[in-house]
């Protein structure tokens, strides 16, 4: 038996919730077992046709079809409630939230410079994340996107793909001082930076990606939280350029994360939202 998966024979659209492990050896799978089906479904399977398998006639089903959400109430007196209301009349409320970007051929020692996002407002940070690409062909891997295999991992592990030449840019100006040749040590420096409020905070110093981890599973963080308040306030272009320093083709993830502000009427519960 192949690890592998054509996307005709893949129906998820997204990142793939299984994971399929084949141990022969360990007579998991019997030997004469030619093609694993597998899938994940609400309350009971559909009629499906891989490999002439139809899942359906296992007549699976969940035995709890429906379900029921509680929450409780605070009902407050009358007084406490008007004093409540009156000094919290507009509830301000600063968040961290992101947009993502999806690329899906970066070629195999291939450069991308692209605008991946225009007009956003105050961002503090840009993750880039590579995954294996689609490659067909003989001896060419599993034949679908990492991300959207049964075989792997991801996305709770992306891949050891290099990226060269780093740059970052929001507004036109350079993030970086240079170009990266990016390693273990510029993730340490980034990520340092994050979440810093002055000179003298840690930032995120206490994460859990030790070495080992980032150079087998390798994460792309640039803090660009620094400027000045008037360019925090006004919509900028962020462009991202770099060279997939690999044999294969990869698919490249990019996630923006920015703050954003909503004002919350204590009254009413209408939410204002003040960025786009």
């Amino acid at each position: 038996m192949q690890y592998s998966i054509t996307p005709a024979n893949n129906t998820f659209s997204n990142t793939c919730p299984l994971l399929v492990h084949y141990e022969p050896t360990n007579n998991i799978v019997p030997s004469t077992c030619a093609n694993i089906v597998a899938g994940v479904y609400v309350a009971r399977p559909p009629v499906t046709n891989f490999a002439g398998i139809n899942l359906s006639l296992a007549s699976a089903a969940h035995p709890l079809q429906n379900c029921r959400l509680y929450y409780s109430q605070i009902q407050m007196e009358v007084q406490h409630a008007l004093t409540y209301n009156n000094s919290n009349a507009n509830k301000k409320v600063i968040y961290r939230t992101f947009v993502t970007n999806n690329y899906p051929a970066v070629s195999a020692g291939g450069s991308f410079n692209q605008i991946i996002n225009s007009g956003i407002v105050h961002p503090t940070g840009v993750l880039i994340v590579p995954f294996l690409g689609a490659v067909t062909g003989t001896n060419s891997g599993l034949g679908d996107s990492q991300w959207k295999s049964p075989f792997d991992t991801c996305p709770c592990t992306t891949s050891p793909v290099s990226i060269t030449n780093l740059q970052v840019s929001v507004g036109g100006q350079n993030i970086l001082q240079s170009t990266l040749q990016y390693g273990y040590e510029h993730f340490l420096e980034q990520v340092n930076l994050a979440e810093q409020l002055t000179s003298s905070d840690f930032g995120i110093s206490t994460g859990l990606i030790n070495q080992n981890y980032w150079e087998n599973s390798k994460w792309y963080y640039v803090n660009v939280e620094r400027g000045n308040a008037a360019d925090k306030l006004t919509g900028r272009n962020i462009n991202v350029s770099f060279t997939n320093n690999s044999n294969v083709p990869v698919e490249v993830m990019i996630f923006i994360v920015y703050s954003d502000e909503i004002t919350i009427d204590v009254t009413t519960g209408f939410v204002t939202r003040h960025k786009n």
